[in-house]
C-alpha cells in the first residue's frame, strides 16, 4: 500500500517540483504518482475499487501519458450525489463544498497530506507568477465575507487569496447579517472607494497597493459603474486583480477578456500584466493561470483531457469536448480522474516553440458549460445582488 506520509514518495516530490511548467522533466514522476494514487484509493475506497473492477482497469495499465485517459473518469455530478471517501472521519482536516446547482453540492474532504501538497503547489505557482509579495496591501474582495466554519469553496478561495501579501485591510462586497443572510456591504464599499478617490486627489504618499479579488462578473459590474461616473484611479504599481470562477448566469453580460482587462486598466490603472485569472474547481483544486493569449496552461501537477461526450476518448486538439483532469493531489477522495460539465478545446505550441506568453506546455480554452446556462450558483446569486444594488452604493 502506498505510504502517503512519506515526503520522499512520488506525490509529495511532484508537488514540490521547482518549475511548475516543467512537464517533460517531471513526466516520469507524475506517472508514478498517479499509479500510486490510484492504488491508494483502490485499497481504501471499496466503491472506487468496484468502479475500477467494472472497467477492468489496473494502475499497471498506465505505461505512459497516452494511457491517462483510460483511468475510469468520475463526473463531478457523480461526486455531488455520492460519497467516495478513502480515509476515516478522524483523518479529515478540511472540507470544501462546491457552490452547487439546484441545491446539489460536492463535498470534498482533505487529509493533512493533501493539504500539504496543495499548499506547496499554491506557493510555487503564485511565486512563479509574481503574486506572492512581502509588501502590505489592502484587499477589495468582490464576494462573500468568510465566517467561522464556512465550507463553501469559493469563499475559502477568496479568503485564501488575501494571504498572498500581508493584508492591511479586507473589504468584502457581501457581508453576512445576524440572520445568516448576505447583504451588499454598502457602507464598507463606500468607505473604501472614498478613501481611494481621496488618496488619488491628494496624492497621498502613504498609499498602499490594492488587490481586487473576485469573480469576473463582480469586477465587471463594479468597474463599469465607476467608468460610467468618470472615476479614474491610478493605483500603486504593485496593485493587481486576482479573479476566477467565470460569469455563471451572467453569460449574457459577459464581455471579452481583452475588453475586461482594458476596462480594469482604464478605471483602476492596473495594467493587463497585473490581472491574474485562474481556473480551478472544488473537485479539482489545481491552479491554472490564464495567459495573455487566453490559454490556461497545464502545470506539472495535472494533465488535461478534452473528451468526446459519447465515447469519453480524447478528441484531437482544436475540437470541442468535455473538460476533464487527471491529478494525484487527493488522498482523502478518489479524485484522480474527474470530468467537469465545462466545454473546452485543447491546444499546444508547435514542437520546439512556445505560446506567445513564453510557456511551452499544452493549454485549454473554455467554451462554456455543457449543461443549462440557467443554473443558478452561489456565485451567480451574489453577482445578482451586486448588480441590483451597485447603483445605490456608489
Amino acid at each position: 500500500m502506498p505510504n502517503t506520509t512519506n515526503t520522499n514518495s512520488p506525490r509529495p516530490r511532484l508537488f514540490r517540483w521547482e518549475d511548475p511548467y516543467d512537464l517533460s522533466g517531471s513526466s516520469a514522476l507524475f506517472l508514478e504518482a498517479v499509479r500510486e494514487n490510484v492504488s491508494w484509493h483502490a485499497s481504501r475506497c471499496p466503491r472506487y475499487a468496484r468502479i475500477l473492477e467494472r472497467e477492468n482497469f489496473s494502475p499497471r495499465m498506465i505505461k505512459g501519458e497516452e494511457d491517462l485517459w483510460k483511468i475510469p473518469v468520475i463526473p463531478t455530478l457523480y461526486i455531488k450525489r455520492n460519497r467516495l471517501y478513502s480515509i476515516p472521519k478522524n483523518q479529515v482536516r478540511h472540507t470544501a463544498v462546491s457552490s452547487g446547482t439546484g441545491g446539489v453540492r460536492s463535498r470534498v474532504i482533505y487529509d493533512f497530506s493533501s493539504l500539504a501538497c496543495g499548499a506547496a503547489m499554491v506557493k510555487t505557482v503564485l511565486s512563479y507568477h509574481g503574486i506572492f509579495s512581502p509588501v502590505p496591501c489592502r484587499y477589495l474582495v468582490m464576494g462573500y465575507e468568510p465566517y467561522a466554519g464556512v465550507e463553501t469553496g469559493t469563499v475559502q478561495t477568496a479568503f485564501g487569496a488575501t494571504f498572498a501579501a500581508p493584508a492591511a485591510s479586507r473589504t468584502y462586497a457581501l457581508k453576512r447579517d445576524e440572520d445568516g443572510e448576505y447583504r451588499l456591504n454598502r457602507d464598507g464599499l463606500r468607505r473604501e472607494l472614498s478613501r481611494l478617490i481621496k488618496e488619488e486627489q491628494t496624492e497621498s504618499p502613504f498609499r498602499l497597493p490594492l488587490r481586487i479579488v473576485g469573480f469576473p462578473s463582480y469586477i465587471f459590474f463594479l468597474a463599469s459603474e465607476l467608468d460610467k461616473r468618470g472615476i479614474r484611479l491610478s493605483l500603486p504599481p504593485s496593485s493587481c486583480v486576482l479573479m476566477s470562477g467565470g460569469w455563471k448566469t451572467f453569460w449574457r453580460q459577459e464581455i471579452g477578456r481583452d475588453e475586461l482587462y482594458h476596462l480594469v486598466e482604464r478605471v483602476f490603472g492596473i495594467p493587463s500584466a497585473r490581472v491574474f485569472e485562474f481556473f480551478s474547481a472544488v473537485e479539482h483544486n489545481i491552479l491554472y493561470r490564464c495567459c495573455k493569449e487566453g490559454h490556461f496552461h497545464v502545470p506539472v501537477y495535472s494533465r488535461v483531457i478534452v473528451r468526446n461526450p459519447d465515447t469519453l476518448e480524447p478528441v484531437p486538439d482544436g475540437e470541442p469536448g468535455i473538460l476533464s483532469f487527471v491529478t494525484p493531489l487527493m488522498t482523502g477522495m478518489p479524485l484522480v480522474s474527474v470530468m467537469t460539465d465545462d466545454l473546452a478545446v485543447m491546444g499546444r505550441p508547435k514542437p520546439g516553440k512556445t505560446c506567445a506568453c513564453g510557456c511551452s506546455t499544452p493549454y485549454f480554452k473554455l467554451l462554456g458549460r455543457a449543461g443549462a446556462r440557467q443554473l443558478v450558483t452561489c456565485a451567480a446569486g451574489a453577482a445578482e445582488k451586486l448588480k441590483e444594488a451597485v447603483n445605490e452604493s456608489f
